[in-house]
């Protein structure tokens, strides 16, 4: 079995390569990682949260909009 590491574990591992480094990429980085898992989340779950469908609304490109776009 590989030795598997996390991509938060990953990207502080690889920040410690750089010692110029500021954080603010790991932070930004790691925002994502976050944000992700969220949608994520909430994308399993959207038949049992009335999350799937459209909205009722139009994008700016004309586009009718579905309810998980706009959560994401």
């Amino acid at each position: 079995m590989r030795n598997m590491i996390t991509m938060g574990e990953f990207i502080v591992k690889k920040q410690a390569d750089y010692p110029t480094a500021t954080g603010e990429l790991t932070s930004l980085l790691s925002s994502i990682r976050l944000a992700a898992k969220v949608v994520n989340r909430e994308i399993n779950k959207a038949g049992l949260a009335d999350i799937i469908g459209s909205m009722g609304a139009e994008n700016v490109q004309g586009e009718v909009q579905q309810k998980l776009d706009v959560y994401a």
